[in-house]
């Protein structure tokens, strides 16, 4: 049975608080048929910038204030947007909706995975998708990995179910069978204008606990960033978020370096990723012993021994910190590994 596949997501003051809901609108729409929007009436011009973009159906809604505990407005926004799409799509059994915050952005080579993965879970009868998660913290090339951040969520389900978000809109609830998909959903609600950034911290936190006990959890919050761990990443993102990521002063592409060493099987690692390491020269070999040993610092060892790991320390490691992270797949843990070695990939 062919699947049809549609976007739903929730909005308000998008421009207030300096969201990437443009791009992520846009992801949203390259893969669905139509997008469901419970747009939130606000404080700025974030309707107007909705208006112009692509395959959007608004839902007009206003915040109830009183569901302030717990983020529970969130999951009660994201449901308007989902019973939207449920009203006119829900009895067709091969319709899924694909949910997308608005600081979350699909990448380009991932829309035609996407669709098959979804084709794939109707056909073993599966409910729900989730998928691999980029949490990019303070900068578009850090990505935070300790146990606060979510490694994989659900964000697609299909629609002739009793599924519905719950809590803060962080996941699903009522799901019988999950489906697991590479494909990646580049968060970054932590990367932008600075003071928009401050003050949506300082709010998102009203829409989970009560006035008296707001610095409690702002101290609470600084001690978590504190502890925040993260990886370099130099690797991809979407080609919609090139203007965004310029704009805030960091670069979308790294230089390309002369030369390359890679100690390691070339065979197990895809031409997408071989093809876009950005190196003039990119050298796969067997051992260490045949990188000149000018290089040997700079160079990436993808399964070293023990005394290479000693001399040669990685601070990648197979998954993040979550116990409930699954391990990356091969091509992003090269793309991590070169990143640690200021080796962007294109």
């Amino acid at each position: 049975m062919k699947i049809s596949l549609y976007g739903f997501t929730l909005l308000r003051n998008g421009v207030k608080y300096d969201y990437c809901f443009e791009e992520s609108l846009k992801s949203l729409a390259g893969v669905s048929e139509k997008v469901y929007l419970a747009l939130g009436a606000g404080e700025d011009s974030t309707e107007e910038k909705v208006q112009a973009l692509p395959k959007i159906h608004s839902i007009p809604t206003v915040w109830d204030d009183s569901l302030r505990e717990g983020g529970l407005i969130l999951s009660q926004q994201t449901n308007i947007a989902l019973d939207g799409l449920r009203a006119d799509h829900g009895e067709n059994e091969a319709a899924w909706g694909f949910y997308l915050q608005c600081d979350e952005v699909l990448h380009e080579d991932d829309y035609e995975l996407i669709k098959r993965d979804v084709q794939k879970a109707q056909d073993e009868g599966c409910d729900t998708i989730a998928f691999r998660y980029l949490h990019f913290w303070q900068s578009h090339h850090e990505i935070a990995i300790n146990k606060k951040w979510y490694p994989q969520e659900i964000r697609c389900v299909k629609l002739k179910t009793s599924i519905e978000s719950w809590g803060d809109a962080q996941t699903f609830r009522h799901h019988q069978k999950v489906y697991y998909s590479e494909a990646r959903i580049f968060h970054y609600g932590h990367v932008r204008e600075e003071s928009s950034y401050h003050e949506k911290k300082r709010d998102i936190l009203r829409l989970y606990h009560a006035d008296h006990r707001l610095s409690k959890y702002k101290r609470r919050e600084r001690r978590y960033d504190n502890q925040t761990e993260t990886l370099t990443y130099l690797g991809p993102h979407p080609q919609l978020m090139q203007e965004r990521i310029e704009r805030l002063g960091e670069k979308f592409q790294f230089p390309i370096k002369e030369h390359v060493y890679i100690v390691g099987e070339a065979d197990h690692y895809s031409d997408l990723i071989k093809n876009n390491i950005r190196g003039e020269q990119v050298h796969w070999v067997s051992t260490l012993s045949e990188v000149p040993k000018r290089a040997r610092a700079s160079a990436v060892l993808l399964n070293p021994n023990l005394w290479q790991k000693f001399r040669y320390r990685s601070l990648v490691p197979e998954k993040m910190r979550s116990p409930l992270a699954l391990p990356w797949n091969p091509d992003f843990i090269l793309t991590l590994k070169l990143s640690e070695k200021g080796i962007g990939v294109s």
